[in-house]
């Protein structure tokens, strides 16, 4: 595949929330004071990431932290229990933005009412109708609901992990489902704590990989109860409208309205190896700045 039609999605919370927590209980400062914790990580994955790949096509989304996520009004106990964002996190944001913008890198803001997952879910659409093989690059398993051949998952490395990339054949063999569109129907079943979503009382892994076999969605389960019984059909029958609910919110919006896909505006440009060297020296990064080198000179050479 041509190196030109692979596109990197950076979701860039996750990632950033990973570095910041990795130094919790040891933080990093610069010699001014300032907590870099959530900075590092993220730095040295983007250098790895664009000395390895070597992308032409990239951008990292971020969350919109004005207004209220459609989820969030449907379903007031959506991710109610999360924390307000370290201060510390907060801080390290225009830092994040400063490298990226010196990396040449795109950034964006998911629309408001929306997350980044549906903005992430829209454009990585939009791109393999062009014909791209798209990298979502999180540590979020919401996301193996869009994988198709061209969609792919990115995790990556951490504490000696290696990266993973993920496509049709790991979810399936990972779930026991026949498409990675039915990890929807799955955790719709089951809830997720994460995002305090509810799922079916009583529905655990075992069950909802069973129901998914047989059936293949919820709907087609909710249309097969009188093949349960006991207590697991009284639980289901009960509580349909919180695995419809749940579904909702586990969804992925691939469609935002007004968006259109325009290559330039993902494009990795030359970066400055004055504004490199700039920001790098000031977060005190300095065993960074030799990878940040070795992509410079390849971009240099282009």
């Amino acid at each position: 595949m041509n190196n030109n039609k692979k596109l990197f999605l950076i979701d860039a919370y996750p990632l950033i929330y990973q570095s910041y927590y990795a130094y919790k209980h040891k933080p990093l400062f610069t010699s001014k004071g300032l907590n870099t914790s959530p900075i590092i990580n993220f730095t040295y994955f983007l250098m790895n990431t664009l000395n390895k790949e070597k992308p032409s096509y990239m951008a990292t989304i971020f969350d919109f932290s004005q207004g209220t996520s459609f989820r969030k009004k449907e379903y007031d106990k959506y991710k109610a229990h999360r924390k307000r964002t370290p201060d510390a996190i907060c801080m390290a944001i225009p830092y994040i933005i400063k490298i990226l913008k010196t990396f040449q890198i795109s950034f964006f803001y998911a629309p408001n009412g929306y997350e980044a997952d549906d903005f992430i879910g829209t454009i990585a659409k939009k791109a393999e109708h062009k014909g791209y093989i798209i990298y979502i690059i999180t540590l979020d398993k919401d996301f193996y609901q869009l994988i198709t051949e061209n969609i792919k998952v990115y995790i990556p490395p951490f504490r000696g992990n290696p990266p993973k990339i993920l496509g049709v054949e790991e979810i399936q063999k990972k779930f026991g489902v026949n498409d990675p569109k039915q990890v929807i129907d799955l955790w719709s079943m089951m809830g997720d704590p994460s995002d305090n979503i509810p799922g079916l009382p009583g529905v655990g892994i075992k069950n909802a990989i069973k129901f998914i076999k047989k059936y293949g969605s919820i709907e087609k389960l909710f249309n097969s109860i009188h093949d349960l019984n006991g207590k697991i059909q009284e639980n289901i029958e009960k509580n349909k409208n919180l695995g419809i609910l749940s579904k909702k919110l586990i969804t992925i919006v691939t469609n935002i309205p007004f968006f259109s896909f325009h290559e330039e505006n993902f494009y990795v440009k030359k970066p400055s190896w004055h504004s490199i060297k700039k920001i790098f020296i000031e977060l005190e990064f300095i065993r960074l700045l030799k990878k940040a080198y070795e992509y410079y000179t390849f971009k240099t050479k282009e």
